[in-house]
């Protein structure tokens, strides 16, 4: 679940499609357990276009989509996510 991640991995795509890492968020919200965490989450990610996360709940869903943000469901290995990403093209 995106709001229960001790982490956030924060990569930018660049324009010739190449994925460089810039930093390590910390989550303060994963351990709580709060009604509209999502939104506390969004805020630490609010300067991120696109999510990728492995789950998010159905109203987590619809709260990040409403704000404009673009979700990739991906399990697994970030480096196999990002491949993913960079094969769907979504645009940064």
């Amino acid at each position: 679940m995106l709001g229960r991640a001790q982490k956030f991995f924060i990569y930018e795509s660049g324009d010739n499609g190449a994925v460089t890492f810039l930093e390590v968020r910390t989550n303060p919200y994963a351990a709580a357990n709060q009604h509209l965490k999502t939104l506390d989450v969004y805020e630490l990610l609010s300067d991120c276009p696109v999510i990728i996360s492995a789950r998010i709940g159905r109203k987590g869903v619809e709260r990040l989509e409403r704000r404009g943000v673009k979700l990739l469901f991906q399990s697994g290995k970030i480096k196999e996510a990002l491949g993913e990403f960079q094969a769907k093209e979504i645009v940064n």
